[in-house]
């Protein structure tokens, strides 16, 4: 029954959503989906539309004075929306099972982006307590590769300044059967906004994103944009 379905889909996302309000107030450092608020965003079609940017607002750290944080990013139109009810945001490219993720973690105490020891990152995306693996995706390993600083502000720099940085994971995920794994990468653009880091994370095949073809290239326009 589609009804049935529809409403037990809706059930999932509402449990997954006070799951993830619960950690963010419990002091949990795993990574939760970054859930939508006010509204539905806008998805407007760029260049000979092989391309939409996504606009819209998501929910700000329990602890901020702000009520919601301004997001927008640039992906492949045919990519396929997932979690359309629950409120997180997930897209997938059917072709070849990339993904994108909007998440956030709080960050330890006394840290911030900048100082946070890298291996924070995968540490804090692949836990057990997390939305991706609480979703169903069975990871092994897990690490930070690499990690690049793009933008440090200083104390002087005004409101609208944002903490910026940039992460390679290495980690292996185990299909439905439970018999053979498949590494991948992960591509993880982080900002700082109130003590939270919130993180635009790509999933790529290891082999394909080693490679540096069209598969990297798509996954790093989506994080440059």
């Amino acid at each position: 029954d589609v009804f049935v379905k529809a409403s037990a889909a809706v059930t999932a996302g509402l449990v997954a959503h006070i799951q993830s309000a619960a950690a963010d107030d419990s002091g949990s450092l795993a990574a939760a989906y970054a859930y939508r608020s006010g509204g539905l965003p806008s998805l407007r079609p760029l260049g000979l539309g092989l391309l939409q940017r996504y606009e819209g607002y998501v929910e700000a750290p329990a602890a901020s004075n702000r009520k919601q944080i301004f997001i927008t990013f640039d992906f492949p139109s045919d990519w396929l929306q997932l979690d359309k009810l629950g409120g997180g945001i997930q897209y997938v490219d059917q072709r070849n099972g990339d993904k994108l993720y909007v998440l956030r973690a709080p960050l330890p105490e006394g840290e911030s982006l900048v100082t946070v020891p890298k291996a924070f990152f995968a540490s804090s995306i692949f836990d057990p307590a997390g939305d991706i693996v609480r979703s169903g995706t069975v990871i092994e390993g897990g690490k930070t590769s690499k990690s690049t600083l793009l933008n440090e502000c200083a104390p002087a720099d005004q409101e609208g300044c944002r903490n910026r940085r940039r992460l390679i994971l290495k980690y292996d995920t185990v299909t439905g059967s439970g018999i053979q794994t498949v590494e991948r990468r992960g591509l993880v653009d982080a900002y700082e906004v109130d003590g939270t880091a919130y993180m635009l994370v790509t999933s790529s095949n290891a082999v394909k994103f080693e490679a540096k073809g069209k598969e990297r290239d798509t996954v790093e326009a989506i994080c440059d944009s």
